[in-house]
């Protein structure tokens, strides 16, 4: 199994493709296999070499249960841990959601080693909520699924967004609620403001928010053609 390790974190990763890297960071409560199942790698295989890995927290990567180990620096280290055992010096990135933040991250800790970013469905306006604040619907739905279980996640899931796919319903089911608690925590309350990365960065940048992916990804490619 492909794995690699940040100090004690082991990290899960794949590789699939030809062409300049393009690694691929989804978002939270999902796994690098969303990418397959949204239809992203056959779209973009064929002209990109594609590292997916999954976030510290999902998949077969470490679940993690203390906050402090969500901090947006161990989360953009985990990238070039695995970019530094495939012997990749630079790559492409395209994050969505908490993947769009790491890779805000990536551009604020290792610029040097990122070409260019794609960020989708994420802002880095998010500002940390006062202590003293209610946590987040989707916090308070993770900390319920600690201590009630899986049923409780996906019918809070479903009250808050409507009906969900199966597929999806399968992977709520999978999660490790008290990792996706601890982060969530991290995102609610600690997560500082990242706006000054954008303001700062020379590094190519395409952010989006859409409802037609498939369309997308054309535009995400012709980005990619005038960047690399």
């Amino acid at each position: 199994m492909p794995y690699t390790h940040n100090q004690d974190v082991k990290i899960y990763y794949e590789v699939e493709g030809q062409g300049p890297h393009l690694v691929l960071a989804h978002g939270t409560t999902s796994n690098l296999n969303a990418w397959r199942n949204y239809g992203y790698v056959d779209r973009l295989k064929n002209h990109y070499t594609l590292i997916l890995y999954d976030l510290r927290g999902h998949g077969q990567t470490d679940k993690l249960h203390a906050v402090e180990a969500y901090h947006y620096h161990l989360q953009s280290s985990d990238v070039i841990a695995v970019l530094d055992t495939l012997q990749v010096d630079k790559s492409h990135f395209w994050g969505y959601s908490l993947g769009a933040t790491i890779g805000l991250a990536l551009a604020k800790d290792y610029p040097q080693r990122i070409r260019s970013l794609i960020l989708g469905g994420s802002s880095p306006y998010s500002e940390a909520r006062p202590l003293t604040e209610l946590p987040s619907t989707s916090l308070q739905i993770m900390r319920k699924g600690v201590k009630e279980g899986a049923n409780t996640v996906v019918q809070g899931v479903r009250e808050r967004f409507g009906e969900i796919t199966p597929h999806y319903e399968e992977r709520l089911r999978s999660l490790d609620y008290q990792a996706q608690a601890a982060l969530m925590e991290y995102l609610d309350y600690h997560l500082p403001r990242l706006e000054d990365v954008l303001q700062t960065t020379s590094l190519p940048c395409l952010a989006y928010m859409a409802d037609d992916d498939d369309a997308f990804v054309s535009q995400v490619l012709d980005f990619l053609t005038k960047v690399s």
